[in-house]
Protein backbone atom coordinates (compact mmCIF):
# COMPACT_ATOMS: atom_id res chain seq x y z
CA UNK A 1 0.00 0.00 0.00
CA UNK A 2 1.34 3.39 -0.98
CA UNK A 3 2.17 5.71 1.88
CA UNK A 4 0.68 9.18 1.47
CA UNK A 5 3.08 12.01 2.24
CA UNK A 6 2.00 15.61 1.99
CA UNK A 7 4.04 17.71 -0.50
CA UNK A 8 5.12 20.10 2.25
CA UNK A 9 7.20 17.30 3.78
CA UNK A 10 9.20 16.77 0.57
CA UNK A 11 12.58 18.40 0.59
CA UNK A 12 15.02 17.21 -2.02
CA UNK A 13 17.87 19.55 -1.19
CA UNK A 14 20.38 18.61 1.45
CA UNK A 15 20.61 22.29 2.35
CA UNK A 16 17.18 23.88 1.73
CA UNK A 17 17.23 27.16 -0.14
CA UNK A 18 15.18 30.32 0.28
CA UNK A 19 11.39 30.44 0.37
CA UNK A 20 9.88 31.81 -2.85
CA UNK A 21 6.72 33.87 -3.32
CA UNK A 22 4.89 34.63 -6.55
CA UNK A 23 3.94 38.26 -7.07
CA UNK A 24 2.20 38.63 -10.44
CA UNK A 25 4.72 37.51 -13.05
CA UNK A 26 7.65 37.74 -10.63
CA UNK A 27 9.05 35.01 -8.41
CA UNK A 28 10.87 36.62 -5.50
CA UNK A 29 12.91 35.55 -2.53
CA UNK A 30 15.28 37.29 -0.11
CA UNK A 31 17.81 38.44 -2.72
CA UNK A 32 16.60 36.59 -5.84
CA UNK A 33 14.18 37.96 -8.41
CA UNK A 34 13.06 35.86 -11.38
CA UNK A 35 10.52 36.59 -14.13
CA UNK A 36 7.84 33.99 -14.91
CA UNK A 37 7.96 34.01 -18.72
CA UNK A 38 5.82 30.96 -19.48
CA UNK A 39 3.52 28.88 -17.29
CA UNK A 40 2.22 26.03 -19.45
CA UNK A 41 -0.75 24.24 -17.86
CA UNK A 42 -0.27 26.10 -14.56
CA UNK A 43 2.95 24.21 -13.83
CA UNK A 44 4.60 26.69 -11.46
CA UNK A 45 4.28 25.71 -7.81
CA UNK A 46 6.30 27.90 -5.47
CA UNK A 47 6.53 25.24 -2.73
CA UNK A 48 7.87 22.55 -5.06
CA UNK A 49 10.16 25.07 -6.76
CA UNK A 50 11.61 26.12 -3.40
CA UNK A 51 12.23 22.48 -2.51
CA UNK A 52 14.06 21.73 -5.76
CA UNK A 53 15.88 25.04 -6.17
CA UNK A 54 19.64 25.18 -5.72
CA UNK A 55 21.98 28.20 -5.81
CA UNK A 56 23.74 26.70 -8.82
CA UNK A 57 20.64 27.49 -10.91
CA UNK A 58 21.41 31.21 -10.59
CA UNK A 59 24.24 30.95 -13.11
CA UNK A 60 21.74 30.31 -15.93
CA UNK A 61 19.77 32.94 -17.87
CA UNK A 62 16.66 30.75 -17.89
CA UNK A 63 15.36 28.07 -15.55
CA UNK A 64 12.94 25.51 -16.97
CA UNK A 65 10.88 23.31 -14.70
CA UNK A 66 8.91 20.33 -15.97
CA UNK A 67 6.65 17.86 -14.20
CA UNK A 68 6.91 14.11 -14.64
CA UNK A 69 5.56 11.41 -12.32
CA UNK A 70 4.45 14.10 -9.90
CA UNK A 71 8.02 15.34 -9.48
CA UNK A 72 9.50 18.65 -10.57
CA UNK A 73 12.73 18.68 -12.54
CA UNK A 74 14.74 21.87 -13.08
CA UNK A 75 17.12 22.54 -15.96
CA UNK A 76 19.12 25.67 -16.75
CA UNK A 77 19.57 27.30 -20.15
CA UNK A 78 21.69 30.18 -21.43
CA UNK A 79 20.86 32.93 -23.93
CA UNK A 80 21.46 32.05 -27.57
CA UNK A 81 24.31 34.55 -27.97
CA UNK A 82 26.54 32.98 -25.26
CA UNK A 83 29.42 30.73 -26.33
CA UNK A 84 28.22 27.47 -24.75
CA UNK A 85 27.17 24.06 -26.05
CA UNK A 86 24.15 24.32 -28.33
CA UNK A 87 22.01 22.01 -26.19
CA UNK A 88 22.31 24.48 -23.31
CA UNK A 89 20.87 27.41 -25.30
CA UNK A 90 17.25 28.49 -24.84
CA UNK A 91 16.68 28.15 -28.58
CA UNK A 92 16.79 24.38 -28.07
CA UNK A 93 13.98 24.41 -25.49
CA UNK A 94 11.49 22.74 -27.86
CA UNK A 95 13.97 19.92 -28.53
CA UNK A 96 14.51 19.46 -24.79
CA UNK A 97 10.76 19.29 -24.14
CA UNK A 98 10.25 16.73 -26.93
CA UNK A 99 13.23 14.52 -26.15
CA UNK A 100 13.61 14.57 -22.38
CA UNK A 101 10.19 15.44 -20.96
CA UNK A 102 6.97 13.47 -20.77
CA UNK A 103 4.66 14.07 -23.71
CA UNK A 104 2.33 16.99 -23.00
CA UNK A 105 3.82 17.65 -19.57
CA UNK A 106 3.24 20.85 -17.66
CA UNK A 107 6.28 23.15 -17.63
CA UNK A 108 7.33 26.69 -16.85
CA UNK A 109 10.15 29.02 -17.87
CA UNK A 110 11.72 31.55 -15.50
CA UNK A 111 14.00 34.33 -16.73
CA UNK A 112 16.99 35.41 -14.69
CA UNK A 113 17.86 39.03 -15.50
CA UNK A 114 21.22 39.03 -13.73
CA UNK A 115 22.86 35.59 -13.70
CA UNK A 116 25.59 35.18 -11.12
CA UNK A 117 29.01 33.72 -11.69
CA UNK A 118 29.61 31.19 -8.96
CA UNK A 119 33.07 30.98 -7.40
CA UNK A 120 35.04 28.15 -8.95
CA UNK A 121 35.94 25.33 -6.62
CA UNK A 122 39.56 24.21 -6.75
CA UNK A 123 39.83 20.85 -8.46
CA UNK A 124 41.94 18.08 -7.06
CA UNK A 125 44.43 17.25 -9.75
CA UNK A 126 45.54 13.64 -9.79
CA UNK A 127 49.21 13.08 -9.33
CA UNK A 128 51.08 12.47 -12.52
CA UNK A 129 53.20 9.41 -12.56
CA UNK A 130 56.56 9.77 -14.12
CA UNK A 131 56.69 7.67 -17.19
CA UNK A 132 60.26 6.91 -18.08
CA UNK A 133 61.01 5.10 -21.23
CA UNK A 134 63.06 1.99 -20.69
CA UNK A 135 64.66 2.33 -24.09
CA UNK A 136 66.57 5.46 -23.09
CA UNK A 137 68.55 3.86 -20.29
CA UNK A 138 72.30 3.83 -20.59
CA UNK A 139 73.93 0.41 -20.78
CA UNK A 140 75.42 -0.65 -17.49
CA UNK A 141 79.06 -1.52 -17.05
CA UNK A 142 80.15 -4.81 -15.52
CA UNK A 143 83.10 -5.26 -13.16
CA UNK A 144 85.65 -5.47 -15.98
CA UNK A 145 84.53 -2.12 -17.36
CA UNK A 146 82.88 -3.70 -20.42
CA UNK A 147 79.51 -2.40 -21.38
CA UNK A 148 76.63 -4.82 -21.30
CA UNK A 149 74.84 -3.01 -24.11
CA UNK A 150 75.40 -5.80 -26.63
CA UNK A 151 73.84 -8.41 -24.38
CA UNK A 152 70.90 -6.09 -23.54
CA UNK A 153 70.28 -5.45 -27.22
CA UNK A 154 70.53 -9.21 -27.90
CA UNK A 155 67.90 -9.85 -25.18
CA UNK A 156 65.66 -7.19 -26.71
CA UNK A 157 65.97 -8.84 -30.12
CA UNK A 158 65.01 -12.22 -28.63
CA UNK A 159 61.99 -10.71 -26.89
CA UNK A 160 60.93 -9.01 -30.10
CA UNK A 161 61.24 -12.28 -32.03
CA UNK A 162 59.17 -14.13 -29.40
CA UNK A 163 56.51 -11.43 -29.54
CA UNK A 164 56.40 -11.69 -33.33
CA UNK A 165 56.03 -15.50 -33.11
CA UNK A 166 53.09 -15.16 -30.68
CA UNK A 167 51.40 -12.63 -32.97
CA UNK A 168 51.88 -14.92 -35.99
CA UNK A 169 50.44 -17.85 -34.03
CA UNK A 170 47.38 -15.80 -33.04
CA UNK A 171 46.89 -14.71 -36.64
CA UNK A 172 46.98 -18.33 -37.88
CA UNK A 173 44.52 -19.42 -35.18
CA UNK A 174 42.16 -16.59 -36.16
CA UNK A 175 42.32 -17.63 -39.81
CA UNK A 176 41.54 -21.24 -38.88
CA UNK A 177 38.56 -20.15 -36.80
CA UNK A 178 37.28 -17.98 -39.67
CA UNK A 179 37.59 -20.90 -42.08
CA UNK A 180 35.69 -23.21 -39.68
CA UNK A 181 32.83 -20.73 -39.42
CA UNK A 182 32.33 -20.73 -43.18
CA UNK A 183 32.36 -24.52 -43.47
CA UNK A 184 28.94 -26.20 -43.22
CA UNK A 185 28.20 -29.94 -43.34
CA UNK A 186 24.95 -30.75 -45.10
CA UNK A 187 23.18 -34.06 -45.03
CA UNK A 188 22.48 -35.87 -48.21
CA UNK A 189 18.90 -35.42 -49.39
CA UNK A 190 16.95 -38.59 -50.15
Amino acid sequence: MKKDISPELYNYNKFPGPAFARVGDKVVSENIELDLLLDHKGAFDQTAFGQRFSQIMLKFDYIVGDWGNEQLRLKGFYKDDKPVASDLKIGRLDDYLLEFCNFGCAYFVLGNENPQDLPAEPEDKPRRRRNRSRNNRKPQENRNGNKQGKQASHNQKQQKQERQKRQDKKKVNREIQEAKRGFVIRQKQR
